[in-house]
């Protein structure tokens, strides 16, 4: 299952999400954790030495690689380029199954340590700066995740790029079970909330909120009273991420037992949602349909609905059946 974090930057969601990948990692659980920002913290905020993830490839940057493999077979994508973030699979793609670590692409983007995967988007080189847009990078996470194949108490965490582009040009956040906002107790924080909710109600999706960077009451009051049924608690203010935030190498148990509440409540919110295939491709449709109509054909150079593979379901991969099996 996948769980998204989000908010405007400086927020907090990049701590939020670490802290959660901690503790699941503790406690035993697989974990893909995918740095989706272009300014790249994640790794080492769940305590990645710089030179490893360094190393790494990223999506973003080596994306040829990953088009050429969820391609596949699909008769349907005559060229790479033809590409985009939104397009979904068809029959002949090729999918990426959650923990299989032969994977090629797992392989070839994935930090592997203990029962973590790590997967960074990437992002600007020298060559790049004024060059290309950010959604180049962010784009190679949308292809992915619509070619990852995962299931219950399989864990993909997700820290997405700041602000509300996520629900917004990309969509992205769309393919997550659980989108989680953090939110500080300030009116541009509580803005990006209200975008959120403003972009994700025509696909009947919504977010849930936590609170970060709270001094009292008062604070906790002036995002509930903004957010409603939309919160789910506060993440207090936490020694044990200043600790983690001058280098120090914690072990999660020092987490406060009331921040350490606000991660349980995550993870059973996670649990009990359920993966609906069906929705999710058909959603992912709708924001493919949208860039049809708007850009895609102009810059693709080729009209993106004859991407759309009618007797295409979700549903064939997981039976393994026939040309839908390749991994």
């Amino acid at each position: 299952m996948r769980i998204a974090f989000c908010g405007k930057g400086g927020s907090g969601k990049t701590t939020l999400a670490s802290v959660f990948i901690r503790w699941l990692l503790a406690q035993g659980k697989e974990v893909l954790a995918i740095d989706g920002d272009i300014n790249q913290h994640l790794g080492a905020a769940i305590g990645l030495r710089p030179e490893t993830e360094k190393s790494l490839n990223k999506l973003g940057n080596d994306q040829l690689f990953l088009k050429e493999f969820v391609r596949g077979t699909n008769p349907r994508i005559a060229a790479l380029d033809h590409i985009s973030e939104s397009m979904p699979p068809g029959r002949g793609s090729r999918f990426i199954k959650f923990g299989d670590r032969a994977n090629p692409v797992l392989s070839r983007y994935g930090l592997m340590e203990g029962n973590l995967t790590f997967i960074s988007i990437g992002g600007h080189s020298k060559e790049d700066v004024a060059a290309t847009c950010y959604h180049r990078y962010t784009g190679a996470e949308g292809i992915f995740l619509n070619h990852l194949i995962d299931g219950p108490n399989e864990y993909v965490v997700g820290d997405m790029v700041a602000g509300a582009d996520p629900f917004a040009s990309s969509g992205i956040a769309s393919r997550y079970d659980v989108i989680i906002l953090v939110v500080e107790p300030t009116v541009k924080s509580v803005a990006v909330f209200n975008q959120a909710q403003e972009y994700l109600r025509p696909f009947g999706l919504t977010v849930k909120v936590v609170g970060n960077k709270i001094m009292n009451e008062a604070d906790v009051d002036f995002i509930k009273t903004r957010v409603g049924e939309n919160w789910l608690g506060a993440f207090e203010t936490s020694e044990f991420i200043r600790r983690l935030d001058r280098g120090e190498q914690l072990d999660i148990s020092h987490l406060e037992p009331a921040n350490a509440e606000i991660l349980k409540t995550l993870k059973g919110l996670l649990d009990c949602a359920p993966r609906d295939w069906e929705q999710y491709l058909r959603v992912g449709i709708q924001y493919h349909e949208i860039v049809a109509k708007s850009w895609g054909e102009k810059w693709l150079g080729v009209n993106p609905m004859t991407q759309i593979d009618p007797e295409f379901s979700y549903e064939l991969v997981l039976a393994g059946n026939g040309a839908n099996v390749a991994w």
